[in-house]
């Protein structure tokens, strides 16, 4: 995990905010500051496509968006915190299942066996 990029610190360590992002969508950035941070997010590998896309949203609707992603981001790792908890005890049946069909398999095998004979 420590080998991922952190798309919010730019190379000198300064973090990118989620309050210089709003600003900029909104629009309360100088001139200066504004080209700052598209400096920034474009050094960083940010595609100029998807600053258009953040824009063309709006500042409401992508403060929607990133409630709905967190919410659901929060859900489905819930949800496999809970299928690891519960993990072991579905192999169990899995386990019983695969010792039934070997019974059945050697009773079949001796059944026919001792009809041969």
């Amino acid at each position: 995990m420590s080998d991922f990029k952190d798309i919010w610190n730019d190379a000198e360590g300064q973090e990118l905010s989620e309050e210089q992002m709003l600003a900029w969508l909104e629009g309360r950035l100088s001139p200066g500051e504004q080209h700052a941070l598209e400096a920034k997010l474009a050094a960083e590998g940010m595609d100029s496509d998807a600053l258009e896309g953040l824009q063309a949203l709006g500042a409401d609707d992508t403060k929607q968006l990133q409630r709905r992603l967190n919410l659901e981001l929060n859900q489905n790792l819930k949800r496999k915190k809970r299928r690891r908890r519960e993990g072991p005890g579905n192999q169990r049946w899995t386990t019983i299942a695969i010792f039934v069909i070997l019974v059945l398999a050697i009773l079949g095998f001796v059944l026919i066996q001792l009809r041969l004979k």
